[in-house]
């Protein structure tokens, strides 16, 4: 029975009460599986498909609900209440017959989008989904599994394995071109999800695999993403259930699964064992692709997606070092541009750095993390240079960051063996217009000063109420992170005392505490020169990375000249004092955010985590357009104990840091649902799989 055929026979069965097997079937706990129709058979049904405007007006209303039980009719839409209307003066077995035959009527009538390329071989995808992950078969061969990734997160441990899987397969082939796991269950993985959808060519095969639990940050620009590729049911999805889709790329649906929880009291749905069977598409032509000399990017675009305007059918992106707009380079400073695997960032970073004034003098080379013919094929199209570290640490693992950061300082300066420093750039990061400028200008500072032990472009404590002068930057005892230069003298100290595989550390921060002190200290600037864009990863969860990463700017100015007057070590130390001293005393005796320590201001709204950009204990900041200094008492040089009285000094307790972690100040406005399936009123209720109820969660809480 071919998938869309099954959707009229698994209506059916539901009301008689049969058990349910055909392509899509289910074992264990007895479940409810659904299957959907195609896009012109939803358009020809419209008028009488109550379903399909059902499941839109969820979409839509799903994130404007905040009163619970979550039921259909508290969306409050007036054409939504006529509907409901009518729905209680019909018989439910009517419609829900009459649904079922006009789905039949319409299956007979359109054949699937697929048949008209009946004349080639088919692609055979099988796949299982349950709580342990996705398994996903072509032709019968495996391509794809993720499973029993269990690990602790926020102290409890969860299920890395769990969130929407996506698989693009190429539409004649059959090969997967790209595949993610994206952690919706965590925030901002969803607004992922959404970019990788928006940079696959069309007519591409995706594959989408929701295993439980996939629901709870799964928000609006996932779900609309979903929506416009023709998802309906597992946009409805509750709590621990399973789901699947398949469509083309940008929007043509072929197949869609969900198995419901029909037992309230547990946590996830049974396994969804689900195959689909598709003729093949003829293989796309684009224009360029007869072209010698973008053969090699024919063949790349036809064996690897996410690569966007790179491989555009109509318009492909151009990309030249050449087309860079030219700036005066004091000295040849290279970049290594770390990945494993998200080569789409690599080339991101490839076209801003030739983008950046002084990017056709900048050396670029791939530090790539393990074999990869991806890697290699894209490097030779960009005629940049790629080395491939055989990295013998566990997957993803610290020890194997740590390893992989390590070959890739020692490797760039080994590349380029007559340069004096070299820039190290992780491939989660997005760069501002004066990049290349910000560590032209600062090389200035390393060369007449050997206490920086390198330069950042990142600082955590900018937001925007902290940070608006591009040209200010700072000392601080710090550790490099995020965009990264350092010279050949610190590169070489550092790789002489690394961080060791028997000792669990993270790279970065052991090198703080071996190289940086009062006499080995880091510039960074007020306004960042690189954006952290991920989240999940093994050092930035998806909660970090949209409460604190998401709110700090990135530079958009392209000429700034950095005011570099007195960054030296001892002019530096001379100046903080002079401001300290001539500053006024704010008296701080209670809590900063429910009494104003600063005139028309509450709570600083700083960020405490970590408190690793100090200069000799103090912090040299910016409130709104107040430039405020935080003193550490009296661990400090610039607090004397003789001096200062205790008067001054507030000391924090538990409840104050509990407090201020509370505050909207320190969090954003994102909040999810948590809903699970209940016991259903009625058998339309079940099917339109309203028979749910759940709660908001805030950010904050």
């Amino acid at each position: 029975m071919a998938p869309l055929q099954c959707l009229t026979w698994c209506l059916l069965c539901l009301m008689s009460g049969e058990s349910l097997a055909a392509h899509t079937r289910h074992t264990g706990t007895p479940g409810v599986i659904r299957h959907k129709h195609t896009q012109e058979q939803q358009e020809d049904g419209r008028q009488n498909n109550v379903l399909t405007e059902s499941r839109l007006d969820k979409v839509l209303y799903k994130h404007a609900q905040h009163k619970y039980p979550y039921h259909h009719q508290q969306a409050g839409n007036d054409k939504q209440v006529l509907r409901e209307s009518s729905w209680q003066t019909t018989n439910q077995t009517k419609i829900y017959q009459y649904t079922a035959a006009k789905y039949l009527q319409t299956i007979q009538e359109a054949p699937s989008k697929g048949q008209e390329y009946a004349h080639g071989d088919t692609l055979e995808i099988t796949g299982l989904i349950d709580n342990t992950g996705a398994t996903v078969w072509i032709q019968g061969r495996q391509v794809y599994s993720v499973h029993n990734k269990l690990e602790t997160w926020a102290g409890e441990p969860r299920r890395f394995h769990a969130g929407v899987h996506v698989l693009v397969l190429h539409e004649a082939k059959g090969h997967v071109m790209a595949s993610e796991l994206f952690l919706t269950w965590q925030p901002a993985a969803h607004k992922m999800l959404a970019a990788m959808l928006s940079t696959l060519q069309k007519g591409r095969l995706v594959l989408c695999l929701g295993a439980p639990d996939s629901s709870i940050w799964l928000l609006n620009e996932g779900l609309r993403a979903l929506y416009r590729l023709g998802a309906r049911l597992s946009l409805k999805g509750a709590r621990g259930e399973a789901w699947v889709m398949a469509a083309y790329t940008p929007g043509t649906f072929l197949y869609e699964s969900l198995i419901s929880i029909r037992n309230s009291t547990s946590l996830d749905s049974s396994p969804l064992a689900f195959s689909i069977s598709l003729p093949r598409r003829p293989e796309r032509r684009c224009p360029w692709q007869d072209d010698p000399w973008m053969a090699s990017r024919a063949v790349f675009c036809e064996q690897y997606e996410r690569y966007g305007e790179f491989c555009d059918c109509d318009n492909p992106l151009y990309l030249n070092p050449h087309q860079a707009p030219p700036l005066k380079l004091d000295e040849v400073i290279p970049v290594a541009l770390v990945t494993a695997r998200r080569l789409h960032l690599v080339l991101r970073q490839v076209r801003q750095v030739w983008g950046n004034p002084g990017g056709a003098g900048t050396p670029l080379a791939m530090m790539v993390d393990g074999a990869n013919p991806e890697a290699l094929m894209l490097a030779s199209i960009l005629n940049i240079t790629v080395r491939f570290h055989n990295n013998s640490a566990p997957v993803g693992s610290r020890h194997r960051v740590n390893q992989h950061i390590k070959f890739s300082l020692g490797t760039i300066f080994n590349l380029y063996p007559h340069v004096n420093k070299a820039i190290i750039l992780e491939d989660d990061l997005n760069l501002a217009p004066d990049f290349i400028s910000y560590f032209q200008q600062t090389s200035l500072l390393m060369n007449a000063d050997q206490t920086i032990v390198c330069v950042n472009a990142y600082n955590y404590n900018s937001f925007p109420h902290t940070a608006s002068d591009p040209s200010r930057i700072y000392r601080v005892q710090s550790y490099p992170y995020y965009g990264w230069m350092t010279s050949r003298t610190h590169a070489t100290r550092f790789l002489s005392d690394w961080a060791p595989l028997d000792l669990h550390a993270d790279w970065d921060l052991y090198l703080r505490k071996m190289h940086v002190d009062e006499k080995n200290e880091v510039i960074i600037p007020e306004v960042p020169r690189t954006k952290h864009e991920g989240g999940a990863g093994v050092h930035v969860t998806g909660l970090e990375q949209e409460i604190s990463y998401n709110q700090r700017p990135l530079n958009t100015q392209q000429d700034v000249i950095l005011d570099m007057r007195r960054m030296w070590d001892l002019a530096y130390a001379v100046d903080m004092m002079r401001a300290v001293v001539g500053a006024k005393v704010v008296t701080v005796n209670q809590h900063p955010c429910s009494h104003s320590p600063i005139p028309k201001y509450q709570c600083l709204g700083f960020y405490h985590q970590g408190l690793y950009e100090h200069y000799r204990g103090t912090y040299s900041l910016k409130y709104f357009t107040t430039p405020f200094i935080l003193v550490s008492c009296y661990s400090s040089v610039y607090c004397d104990s003789r001096r200062v009285s205790h008067s001054l000094v507030y000391t924090p307790t538990d409840e104050d840091m509990i407090y201020a972690n509370k505050h909207p100040w320190r969090h954003s406005n994102e909040s999810a649902f948590v809903v699970w399936r209940v016991p259903p009123n009625s058998v339309w209720d079940e099917v339109s799989l309203d028979n749910i109820e759940g709660y908001e969660v805030l950010i904050n809480e």
